[in-house]
């Protein structure tokens, strides 16, 4: 199978957009993100992101791995503030992406580097139940298309576009230190109205669904460790470019396997190493490595 620089702008404008702000899969958890600080508390973090990808799946189609691949390195900022609402505890917060496209090729046909500000996201997780066995939370966020962006390019940080993300989810102790945390979410797309630089490059998505759970143990004896094993799974978002169905749609399957350790009473230091298991509609990673650095205020 062969392709053109053209077809490259207008199929993976589509596909390709949203790699370096991890997630690409909606909105990615750790397996301890949905258990609330006390109101009054405030975090900053830092996330370090590498991914690679060495094989490329169109929709439906056969996998291509001859002279394909994708690397990426990603870092966020990230401060949350949480506080009492009504009697609920709500986490007003911001994220600000910086990431890096490079090494990429498909077929063995180069597609461009990219590196700059990725889109800021804007959320407010609100625990609507928060006790020591249970919590469950509604959580918003909005994608605002700040990020860096050249219509020109076959690869981009920042997507030109408006997304929002309605997350649901919650943790459920379940004693000796195993607790599991299940969330779902629905992501809706706005339009991008400069895709592909050919045409009027019209890009419109349909709704993308994720699930994701995890198993964490905190040892008894010494709870400043936690060890979790994770599943998500990813799909929908078909695609259309100018009005035309461009082929456009993904599913992915992926495994995650976490490390965390509290260094201090408010300094943690986190690890996460992440594959994907299938993909149908684009890259898939083989290693996603990420380390994350918070502080408690």
């Amino acid at each position: 199978m062969t392709f053109s620089n053209a077809t490259f702008r207008i199929s993976l404008a589509a596909c390709t957009l949203w790699l370096a702000t991890g997630p690409a899969h909606a909105v990615d958890l750790n397996s301890q993100d949905l258990i609330p600080a006390p109101a009054g508390t405030d975090a900053i973090l830092g996330y370090f992101t590498y991914a690679t990808r060495d094989s490329f799946t169109p929709t439906g189609g056969g996998e291509i791995k001859q002279e394909t691949g994708l690397d990426s390195f990603v870092s966020i900022f990230r401060y949350v503030h949480y506080m009492d609402v009504g009697g609920f505890t709500v986490a007003p917060q911001v994220l600000l992406p910086y990431g890096r496209l490079y090494n990429g090729s498909l077929n063995g046909v180069r597609l461009d580097s990219a590196s700059g500000l990725g889109d800021p996201i804007l959320a407010a997780p609100v625990w609507l139940v928060n006790n020591p066995s249970t919590t469950f939370a509604i959580v918003p966020y909005l994608y605002l298309p700040a990020g860096s962006y050249d219509a020109g390019r076959t690869l981009n940080v920042g997507e030109n576009r408006w997304k929002f993300d309605l997350q649901l989810g919650g943790v459920q102790q379940l004693g000796n230190g195993f607790a599991t945390q299940l969330s779902t979410d629905v992501m809706w797309y706005g339009v991008n109205d400069d895709a592909s630089g050919i045409g009027t490059g019209r890009l419109e998505q349909d709704n993308t669904y994720q699930f994701q759970g995890w198993v964490n143990w905190t040892p008894p004896a010494d709870k400043s460790w936690t060890l979790a094993a994770g599943y998500s799974q990813y799909w929908g978002g078909k695609q259309q470019l100018d009005g035309i169905e461009n082929g456009q749609a993904t599913r992915v399957d992926q495994v995650r396997l976490e490390l965390s350790k509290f260094i201090t009473p408010t300094v943690q230091v986190q690890g996460l190493l992440q594959r994907d298991l299938n993909v149908d509609g684009g890259f898939k990673e083989d290693l996603h490595t990420t380390l994350r650095v918070m502080k408690l205020f």
